[in-house]
């Protein structure tokens, strides 16, 4: 699959709104008429999930083999991350003035625009503008922390490259998190977290304000600057390799006016001559 093919399938329509219409039966209601029910959902978080073909994934591998390890080039001066358990722990720059690192670029520009569009229905293009890989071993961790960009909006990813077996292994148990009994079973995840919520709040009805995901090979998720993450150690043979991207994101004229009343708006456009 090439590149224009994982463009072309990301470009599907927008999918259709969470809102739940649910039937009343008559004979549950008085005077002959129907109720209309329905569940309006208001979303906290959005995400993009993009699965990469094996393919491209091993282009970018050999890529981060051939050139960026050799070039030995640390990002760890500006990352939180906390990589050096093994000789082979790594956070290095991933620049964007090769050829292969140019249409990487554009590749993760056309993810980043399409979440915009498609999520928040914004005109707006992302720009990736800086970029990294952490080569992670044997307890390696990342704590708690967010990313900076250069725009009021901002968008991060993350892509994972490869995993070690000890974290692959729990693939088919990614719906149910299980810690209780010391089952290891979080190790090598990343948690995404957006709120304080915890299971106490689950039962007063309040949803859910964070998430697990396991590392699988080709998985690419894109999602806010602000996004809260960390992840969390592992203890096994392997590197957990990943690549994370920041960009900065710029609105068109019209996507900039749409929430400004009339007067910022005068203002705005006098601004601007």
């Amino acid at each position: 699959m090439s590149l224009k093919d994982i463009a072309d399938s990301l470009k599907e329509k927008k999918q259709s709104s969470a809102d739940n219409t649910i039937p009343i039966n008559k004979e549950f209601v008085g005077h002959g008429e129907n109720i209309n029910m329905r569940i309006h959902t208001i979303p906290a978080l959005k995400l993009l999930h993009v699965n990469i073909p094996m393919g491209y994934i091993n282009a970018i591998n050999e890529h981060i083999d051939n050139v960026i390890i050799p070039n030995n080039k640390s990002f760890a001066d500006g990352l939180v991350g906390q990589i050096n358990q093994d000789k082979k722990s790594a956070q290095l720059d991933f620049p964007f003035d090769t050829e292969f690192g140019q249409e990487f670029q554009k590749f993760m520009e056309m993810c980043g625009t399409t979440y915009l569009q498609k999520a928040h229905d914004r005109q707006s293009k992302a720009e990736a503008f800086q970029c990294w890989t952490v080569h992670s071993y044997a307890g390696d961790y990342n704590p708690f922390h967010s990313h900076g960009v250069h725009t009021r909006a901002g968008l991060s990813c993350i892509l994972y490259l490869k995993v070690p077996e000890c974290i692959e292994q729990n693939k088919n148990k990614e719906t149910m998190i299980k810690l209780t009994e010391a089952t290891g079973q979080c190790d090598g995840w990343t948690q995404l977290i957006w709120g304080q919520n915890t299971r106490k709040e689950l039962y007063e009805l309040k949803h859910q304000e964070q998430e697990y995901i396991l590392p699988i090979v080709g998985k690419l998720i894109i999602f806010p600057h602000w996004l809260n993450h960390q992840v969390m150690p592992f203890f096994g043979e392997g590197e957990r390799r990943t690549l994370s991207c920041n960009f900065n994101v710029y609105d068109t004229k019209e996507e900039s006016m749409k929430y400004m009343s009339e007067r910022e708006k005068r203002i705005y456009e006098s601004e601007k001559k």
